[in-house]
């Protein structure tokens, strides 16, 4: 076998070896979580609370707000605590800003750890509880 021969199969198993590591890593590579969309009904309320980034830290919620006939809910004091019982931990309740069309924003909802968390969420005098999972 010539060096050039020699060099060329050296080359070719490298570029080999390059590429079948490149799709490993893009195929295997953890990717982001998308949003976690959840939802909860009361007698007077149905509510679908969109939760951004549910990672540990800090958050934004969007909530949209119908009543039983599906008819946007606005106007409604909204407000979104997270709450771990497991642990033992609970953030402060975070008030939602109407957003129009029964839609709500509470930014800022703390997160604390990964795990199973329940946002506890009040319509007015409402209270719904929604699960969520927390992962890094």
């Amino acid at each position: 076998m010539t060096p050039t021969r020699s060099r060329r199969g050296l080359a070719v198993a490298i570029g080999v070896t390059v590429a079948v590591v490149a799709v490993l890593v893009a195929v295997l590579w953890p990717s982001p979580a998308g949003p976690a969309v959840l939802h909860a009904a009361s007698a007077r309320y149905a509510v679908t609370a969109t939760v951004r980034n549910p990672k540990p830290g800090s958050t934004s919620v969007d909530i949209d707000v119908t009543d039983p006939a599906g008819r946007p809910v606005s106007g409604a004091a909204v407000r979104v605590q997270p709450v771990m019982p497991q642990m033992g931990h609970a953030g402060p309740p975070v008030a939602a800003v109407p957003t129009g069309g029964g839609g709500y924003r509470a930014d800022g909802v703390p997160l604390m750890m990964a795990g199973s968390w329940q946002l506890l969420l009040s319509v007015g005098a409402d209270h719904l509880t929604l699960s969520v999972p927390v992962s890094n």
